[in-house]
């Protein structure tokens, strides 16, 4: 950990000296506003002043480290970021090679009642399976019926998806129960897994691969930038 954070100490100091090389100036309107935004986070100025003293800072310290961060963000923009293309065949070509990435599982929308007494759950489950209407039957018990909708796969407890996902359309669940709770559940809607058209991923797809180039960019940049560099640490 420590190794990394020195690393990174050394390639703020490499990015700002360039920065300053570059003769990157910074808008102190956007420095002030900065300022102001924090300032606004405390309810009072003397709050905002005891927080900095806290750290062991005063006011010019965070304005000097706020003006630090837009310079360092100013020449990265200026030197990767503003040059980064990508090419729709680069999103044609991501999209084809991570196409199952690009499906919407199957959906499901429930309506549930819940109970933590075993009796009152089974006598729920029998009025509904005389063809009780849902949410009468839990106003009859004093209950609330709650709706809900899941997708398979990633957020049910694995013994309440085993339960629902194998329902049909309008099916009433006998009362399942989950640690100390009974659920019943009827199934309201199913909603089928489907594939994305390249067009409804694209977005995502650019912002992942503009992401990626980002990275990679920088990290060469860097790395020049390292190589022309003289580097002390000192241990005292």
């Amino acid at each position: 950990m420590k190794a990394d954070l020195l690393d990174k100490l050394i390639e703020d100091r490499i990015i700002l000296q360039e920065a300053k090389k570059n003769k990157v100036l910074v808008d102190e309107n956007r420095v002030k506003a900065k300022i102001d935004e924090i300032k606004g986070r405390y309810g009072r100025e003397a709050e905002f002043q005891a927080a900095l003293v806290q750290q062991g800072l005063v006011q010019a310290d965070l304005e000097l480290r706020l003006r630090e961060q837009l310079l360092m963000y100013s020449i990265i923009e200026a030197k990767i970021k503003s040059k980064i293309v990508i090419r729709p065949s680069e999103v044609t070509e991501f999209y084809e090679k991570n196409i199952e990435e690009f499906k919407t599982p199957e959906e499901r929308e429930f309506e549930s009642i819940t109970t933590k007494d075993k009796d009152l759950a089974q006598k729920i489950y029998d009025d509904l399976k005389k063809g009780g209407d849902f949410l009468e039957t839990a106003k009859k018990y004093s209950l609330d019926a709650k709706s809900f909708n899941a997708k398979k796969g990633s957020e049910l407890k694995e013994e309440l998806e085993g339960v629902i996902f194998k329902m049909n359309l309008a099916e009433i669940s006998e009362p399942l129960k989950i640690e100390d709770t009974f659920h019943i559940f009827k199934l309201t809607k199913i909603i089928p897994f489907r594939q994305k058209s390249l067009t409804e991923a694209q977005d995502k797809i650019q912002e992942f691969v503009f992401n990626k180039k980002m990275q990679e960019d920088l990290l060469l940049w860097l790395n020049e930038l390292k190589k022309n560099a003289y580097i002390k640490i000192s241990t005292d």
